[in-house]
C-alpha cells in the first residue's frame, strides 16, 4: 500500500509540474529590420537559428521524392519558362527571350502551401507522377533527367539561362550561362553531404553552396518574408510550418477557453501564414486579428496554442505571440476532473488513466485523433476522489490521440501515444 501511495504521490507531483510547464508564455521572434533574415523556431527550444535570406538564389530539396527546387523570391529572384528543351541549350540566344518576360503565364513561383513544389517544379504535368517539372523520373534507374530550360533573373538584375541537368546517385547537376551562351558554369550538390536538412542553398551569383538551414527535426516554424500567389502575387511576411508539422486556425473563439478538440489540422505550410495582421493606415501600425488562435502540432505530436499579440513591421521584423502546450496532463486546471497520468504511455492494447473527480457520476470518455476524428466514445462511471479508468486501445492504429473526459460542463483532456 505504501508503494502505491508513493507512486501516486510521484504522479501528483509530476502533474503539478506539468501544469506549471503548460502555463502560457510570451515569446518574440525576429526576422530583423527589413525582414532580411529567415528565422527557424522550435516551440520547445525557441529560436533555433536566424540566417540571412539575401545570399542565395536556388534551394535544392534533400529529403523525400519531390526533388523540389525553390527560388529566392524574398531576394527578388524571378524565374520564367524559356519554352525550350535541353536539346536547344547550345543554340539559344538572347533573342529567344523576346515576349517571354512580358507574358505573365511564363513566370513561375514557389508554392506557398507545400515545400514540395518549388518554382522549377511548376511546369510539371499533374497527370504524370514521374514528371517533376524540371525533369522526368526514371523508375528503373531512379534518376531524374532534366528536360527543361529556364530564364532566371538574379537579385543583381542580371538574366541567365538555367538547366537542371539531372539528379542521379544523390547528386544534383545543373548549369547556367549568359543569355548568349557565354560564361557557362557547371554546379553540383551532393545530397548526402547535407543529410538531415530539408534544403541546401546555392548562389548562382557567387557560384557557392550555402549550408544555412538547421536540421529538419530541430524546428517547427519559419518566420520570413515570402511570395504568395493568392489572390494576387505579392510579398508577405508571415509564418510557414515545417514538413510534417500541421496547424489549424480557430476563429472566432474565446481565446482563453478554446481547445483543439474537434478541429481538423492542415498540412498546408501557410495555415498560419500572414493574414493574422492588417496594416492600419491611420496609426501606421499593424492591428492583430482578435478572437483568433492557432493550434500547431509539432513533430513530436505535442499541440501548441499560439496567439499573436503584435507585429513590429519592417522597422524591427519582430513577431510577438503567446504560446502554451495544450496536450499532456493537467491542461484544464480549473476543471472538477483532473487527469494526472496514463500508464503505460506509450501503450499498446490498453492503458489506464489515473484521475480525480470532485463528484461521482456518469462521464463521457472520447478518444479523438490529432486531425479531429472521433475514434471511440464510451460512458464511464466516476467516483469521487482519486481513481483509475481502463481504456482499450485495440481499435487504434499507432499514433497520437487525445482522450476527452466530460461530465456535465466539466472536462479534461489527456494525450496518449499508441504504439
Amino acid at each position: 500500500m505504501k508503494s502505491i501511495l508513493q507512486k501516486l504521490s510521484f504522479t501528483l507531483l509530476a502533474a503539478v509540474f506539468t501544469i506549471s510547464a503548460n502555463a502560457q508564455t510570451t515569446d518574440t521572434v525576429t526576422a530583423n529590420p527589413g525582414y532580411t533574415n529567415q528565422t527557424f523556431y522550435s516551440f520547445t527550444s525557441g529560436t533555433v537559428s536566424s540566417v540571412s535570406n539575401l545570399d542565395w538564389d536556388l534551394a535544392f530539396q534533400l529529403r523525400g521524392f519531390a526533388a523540389s527546387i525553390l527560388i529566392n523570391s524574398k531576394n527578388n529572384v524571378r524565374l520564367y519558362k524559356a519554352n525550350k528543351s535541353v536539346a536547344d541549350w547550345s543554340t539559344m540566344y538572347a533573342s529567344d527571350t523576346t515576349g517571354i518576360f512580358s507574358t505573365p503565364t511564363n513566370e513561375l513561383f514557389n508554392s506557398d502551401t507545400s515545400w514540395n513544389f518549388g518554382a522549377l517544379n511548376r511546369t510539371n504535368n499533374p497527370a504524370d507522377m514521374f514528371d517533376l517539372g524540371w525533369g522526368n523520373y526514371d523508375f528503373m534507374t531512379h534518376a531524374i533527367t532534366g528536360d527543361s530550360v529556364y530564364f532566371i533573373k538574379l537579385s543583381s538584375g542580371v538574366y541567365k539561362k538555367l538547366c537542371i541537368v539531372s539528379l542521379a546517385n544523390g547528386i544534383y547537376d545543373f548549369k547556367w550561362a549568359d543569355l548568349d551562351g557565354s560564361n557557362e558554369t557547371l554546379g553540383a550538390i551532393n545530397k548526402t553531404t547535407y543529410a538531415g536538412k530539408n534544403f541546401v542553398y546555392f548562389s548562382l551569383l557567387n557560384n557557392q553552396i550555402i549550408d544555412r538551414e538547421p536540421a529538419f527535426n530541430s524546428w517547427d516554424l519559419s518566420f520570413a518574408q515570402y511570395l504568395t500567389t493568392t489572390p494576387i502575387t505579392y510579398k508577405v511576411t508571415g509564418v510557414l510550418t515545417n514538413d510534417s508539422v500541421t496547424a489549424v486556425k480557430a476563429y472566432p473563439v474565446d481565446v482563453t477557453t478554446v481547445t483543439s478538440a474537434g478541429l481538423t489540422f492542415d498540412k498546408a505550410i501557410n495555415t498560419i501564414g500572414f493574414d493574422w495582421k492588417t496594416f492600419n493606415m491611420a496609426t501606421n501600425t499593424f492591428d492583430i486579428s482578435d478572437s483568433t488562435v492557432y493550434f500547431v502540432q509539432d513533430r513530436q505530436g505535442s499541440v501548441w496554442k499560439m496567439i499573436f499579440t503584435g507585429f513590429g513591421g519592417s522597422a524591427n521584423g519582430n513577431f510577438y505571440f503567446n504560446k502554451s502546450t495544450t496536450t499532456g496532463i493537467g491542461q484544464i486546471q480549473n476543471s472538477a476532473i483532473k487527469t494526472f497520468d496514463a500508464a503505460p504511455n506509450p501503450a499498446h492494447g490498453s492503458t489506464r488513466l489515473i484521475l480525480s473527480s470532485e463528484k461521482a457520476g456518469d462521464a463521457m470518455m472520447q478518444v479523438i485523433s490529432m486531425n479531429g476524428m472521433l475514434m471511440s466514445s464510451d460512458v464511464v462511471q466516476l467516483n469521487s476522489g482519486l481513481q483509475s479508468v481502463d481504456l482499450s486501445l485495440e481499435s487504434l492504429t499507432p499514433g497520437i490521440y487525445q482522450v476527452l473526459i466530460t461530465m456535465g460542463s466539466e472536462r479534461q483532456i489527456t494525450r496518449i501515444v499508441v504504439q
